[in-house]
Order: C-alpha cells, then structure tokens, then sequence
C-alpha cells in the first residue's frame, strides 16, 4: 500500500507535471481565451398630440446588459439580460420593470461559413429587417410590433453564410423568451438571404407549429442600402394566428433613410396590418389592432455609440369609431 507522503508526492508531480504540459500547449496556441461586457440603454421624452390619453414623460424603455465569453475558436457563450417588462402590451408596462434573460446561448462555429447555436436566442424571423430598419430604439420592426412572433426563443439553429448566399434553419419551442413553458409544440423555420448585388438584400423566410391547427408565418423582404440611403420593404403573413383556424394577420412595412449631413439622417416608416372577415361576419376578427402607422423624424450620431432622433410617430385605427393616436418622441440610444 502506498503511504501518505507517496500519495501526496505522486499528486504534486502530477499537478506539476500537467501544469507544464498546459503552459507548454498555451505557448504553442495562438487562442487566448477572452471575454467582453456590453450593453444598451433606450431613453426618450415624449408628449401626447393626439389620442385618447394625453402624457408627457420621461421613460426608460429597456436596458440590455450582457456578456460573451470565447471559450474557444470554436466555442463562445453569451448570456444577455434585458431589462424592461415582458409584455409591453400590458397596462403595467410601464411601471413595472423586471430583468430576465433575453439570451443565454452557446455558439459553436466548426468552420467559418457555419454556426450553431443552442439555448435562448434571438429568433431569425425578423433579424435581417430589424438590422436593416436600424432603429430598435425608436420603434421595433414590424413583425415584433404587431406581434407576428417572438424575438427570441429557446432552441437550436444552424446557419450558413457565403458571401452571396445564406441559409438558416431552426427548431424552436415556439412560445417566445417571456413564456418558457414546456409542451410538445416545436415550431420549424427555415430562411434564405440572397445578396445579388452589392448593398442589395432579398429574403424569404417560413416557419411552422402544429397542434390541432396549424400555425405560420411567411416573409418577404428586400433592401437597398448604401452610405447616403437606404430603402427596404417587407411582407408577411400570419395564418391561424393562436391556432385558431382562419385567423390571419397580414400587413407589410416600408423603411428608408437619407444621409443629408455627416452623421445625420433623416428617416421614414410606413407600416399596414390587417385581419381577415370570418365566414357570416361583416368585421375582421382582429379590427381593434388592425391599422396603419408612420414614423418619421431626423437622427444625429455624435459618435458611435450614441445615436439621438427627433421624430414624430402616429397610428391610424382601422376601426372608424378609434382615435387616432401620434405623438412628438425624442429618443436616445447608448451602447458599449
């Protein structure tokens, strides 16, 4: 049997020599694991001009704080808190603010054209328009206004980048980052993105969930950009919206922007949501939410991390008996 002594002398020249091992591969590899912290804050003043109930505020909207670890070349983590209310849709949100994870994730790229990614992440439904759209800060795109599904959910996707051409495909629970509920209900989404030419940007996108009914979405999208402006327009089309069988959603959204001074744009969005009428109805089953709205105003990034917008935003009811709502907004984004 081996003593005491022998052990701990046998565990210490292992440790040694397992330390030298790894600082002998450490010198050898040009991988240094590292991590970085980030952030956003959405801020803005805003007064009533029309509508039903008149205010004139100061508010907070959201605040995002995270952080990515690269563990690897191949392996990254990234865990992001947002920290606003999970249903800005509800009476109190506006009151109440509450921190929750709107990503927790991990990244696997086995090569440069491909990742994966596991766990709590942003949705693809939406990602190419909103990073086109630019100003999440201002107003969210149209899909995550009008409630054609989540921006992030938990699940796995897989994507494949060129420099032309890429490929998205997901599986997702489907119930969205703020209800994380467990059943047997996955929804699959499956995109393209095409740039043909330089500064141009299609995209098509589907998915699907099933339950007794089925529900989905399809998307089109096409943009141009370049440093002096950009215009883009998107389609979509929810059917069995809450699998209930013929309730559909349909609208679509125009963005554009001019660079009129350095550093300075002056902006517009057009956006159009509809219901459709129910056998033996007169009146589309979602009327109270169908509408169109504009947005407009002119942007200054003093830097780049700082991006402040005067801009004006009303919605116009389909429902003949609705006020219409606008209001004059200024908004400030910061981020590190």
């Amino acid at each position: 049997m081996f003593s005491v002594k022998k052990t701990v002398a046998l565990l210490l020249l292992g440790t040694i020599a397992t330390s030298i091992s790894y600082a002998q591969e450490s010198e050898s590899s040009e991988f240094v694991p590292s991590g970085k912290v980030f952030g956003k804050i959405f801020t803005n003043f805003n007064t009533s001009l029309q509508g039903p109930e008149k205010q004139t505020a100061f508010e907070v909207r959201r605040a995002y704080l995270g952080y990515e670890y690269f563990l690897s070349p191949e392996f990254a983590a990234e865990v992001k808190i947002d920290i606003g209310s999970p249903n800005d849709a509800s009476q109190y949100s506006l009151l109440r603010r509450f921190g929750y994870f709107k990503t927790a994730a991990i990244y696997y790229t086995p090569m440069e054209q491909l990742k994966i990614t596991v766990g709590l992440q942003g949705a693809t439904q939406f990602n190419t328009q909103e990073k086109f759209w630019g100003r999440r800060y201002i107003k969210k795109s149209f899909m995550d206004t009008y409630k054609f599904g989540p921006s992030a959910d938990i699940g796995i996707t897989a994507a494949w980048k060129s420099e032309i051409f890429d490929v998205d495909f997901a599986i997702f629970n489907g119930e969205g980052y703020s209800s994380l509920q467990n059943d047997n209900t996955f929804k699959g989404a499956l995109g393209f993105t095409l740039r043909p030419l330089d500064g141009f940007t299609t995209r098509i996108y589907g998915d699907l969930s099933n339950k007794e009914v089925s529900q989905g979405t399809t998307v089109f999208f096409a943009g141009y950009k370049t440093d002096l402006f950009s215009l883009g327009g998107e389609y979509a089309w929810h059917f069995n919206r809450g699998f209930v069988q013929d309730h559909n959603v349909e609208g679509f959204s125009i963005v554009g922007d001019l660079l009129v001074l350095p550093k300075i744009h002056i902006f517009g969005r057009y956006d159009k949501v509809d219901s459709n009428i129910l056998d033996g109805e007169s009146i589309p089953w979602n009327l109270a939410n169908d509408e169109t709205a504009l947005t407009a105003g002119i942007e200054y990034s003093p830097i780049k991390a700082i991006s402040i917008a005067a801009n004006y935003q009303d919605y116009y009811p389909a429902a003949k008996n609705a006020e219409v709502v606008s209001a004059f907004y200024l908004n400030i984004q910061a981020s590190f």
